[in-house]
């Protein structure tokens, strides 16, 4: 069980708070978590585990935020991570269990008199962007299976020609034997 310090209050609460705090504006993850767990009075993480995992994303961040070149020129490196990035290092996909830090979302089992789901505008992006992929992908399996008909459909022609170019081949063969046992029978009959 981790030790966070928000009372009654749940994370999800919490966040939007920060939200409004913050002009409107999201806030990652890692916020979220250190504020959930930051003791009032000390300034401290009190639980272990999540001073850790926080110690290891803030390490994470900084390494990540660290321009690509060392010739003092870093004027194409990018030092900002995006919100996604830092989210994905605080709180990373997993495929089942508990996350560190985290909290059920309050809006993710509603209460039997809300039925209203809640949808988070990250996720329906990612929903978005994967389910145009996913049109793309198969747009370009019917024009493959398409070509590999098209392809199939020559080779067959190719492959019937070939038949056909050997049994005349074939034919030719058998004409030429019988013409040559014809000639070589008559040449010794000349002499």
């Amino acid at each position: 069980m981790y030790v966070h310090n928000l009372g009654a209050c749940s994370m999800s609460t919490k966040e939007d708070e920060l939200i409004e705090a913050n002009d409107g504006n999201p806030v990652d993850r890692l916020q979220l978590i250190k504020v959930a767990h930051t003791n009032k009075t000390t300034g401290q993480i009190q639980d272990p585990v999540i001073k850790g995992v926080v110690d290891l994303v803030e390490a994470e961040i900084v390494s990540q935020s660290q321009p690509l070149s060392d010739d003092g020129d870093s004027t194409g490196a990018s030092t900002n991570l995006s919100l996604l990035q830092i989210n994905e290092m605080a709180v990373p996909k997993r495929k089942g269990g508990r996350l560190v830090g985290m909290a059920r979302r309050a809006s993710s089992y509603p209460a039997s008199s809300s039925q209203a789901l809640y949808a988070d505008p990250m996720i329906l992006e990612e929903l978005h962007d994967k389910d145009e992929r996913i049109g793309a992908l198969e747009e370009q399996n019917t024009t493959i299976l398409s070509e590999n008909a098209t392809i199939r459909s020559e080779n067959a022609t190719i492959l019937a020609g070939l038949a056909s170019q050997k049994k005349f081949n074939t034919e030719i063969m058998q004409k030429l034997d019988r013409l040559m046992s014809r000639v070589h029978l008559s040449f010794f009959w000349l002499f």
